[in-house]
């Protein structure tokens, strides 16, 4: 008689727990064999299906999303170059539920990526600080790059760089309601639409 804890549908377990044997069960994800006896392979929730007489574990936490290329990023600037504006990913759209960006979470825009057309200087663009929605151009190296391309990319959220008031648009350009001041950005036409 084996004197092992007896391991039920449900229970928690961490990667090497004994689950049974092989007369009992077949092993399902997350299970190896290993001389007639069942381990964990990874930490879980034991999940035991009685028609199929197959026992798994389950993951109990998914793993953190890497953003695709395709895939449209929000993020905020926190640095503009004359070659790149510098994006801390905030979140991928269509994603929000799950867990936080797996990545440094930082993303480039580089001056050719950031519109169809000349772009004088990246400081016409972005400035540190606003929020920005973008497409992901390529995830092969780090930093991710991002492309604002595109008449629903660009700022989404931007503040006045005097005052440091929320700005509004006004056709191509960005008044602050405070003290008047006019900006210019790459404009998403969701600016002050979406959830920042």
């Amino acid at each position: 008689m084996d004197e092992r804890k007896r391991i039920k549908d449900g229970d928690l377990v961490l990667p090497g727990d004994y689950l049974g044997v092989i007369e009992e069960y077949f092993p399902g994800e997350g299970v190896k064999e290993e001389n007639g006896e069942l381990y964990a392979i990874r930490a879980g929730r034991v999940s035991i299906d009685p028609n199929r007489m197959e026992i798994s574990v389950e993951p109990v936490t998914d793993t953190p999303p890497l953003p695709e290329v395709g895939d449209i990023v929000v993020g905020r600037v926190i640095e503009v170059k004359p070659q790149a504006a510098i994006v801390q990913l905030v979140r991928i759209e269509g994603r929000e539920n799950e867990r936080e960006i797996a990545t440094s979470k930082l993303a480039g825009i580089h001056v050719s990526q950031v519109k169809g057309g000349y772009v004088e200087s990246l400081l016409n663009e972005f400035r540190i600080g606003d929020i920005v929605r973008a497409r992901v151009v390529s995830n092969e190296k780090s930093p991710i790059q991002l492309s604002t391309k595109g008449a629903d990319l660009g700022v989404i959220y931007a503040l006045c760089t005097r005052c440091r008031s929320p700005l509004i648009r006004r056709g191509d350009k960005l008044i602050c309601p405070k003290c008047g001041h006019v900006e210019t950005r790459k404009l998403s036409s969701f600016y002050r639409k979406l959830k920042v």
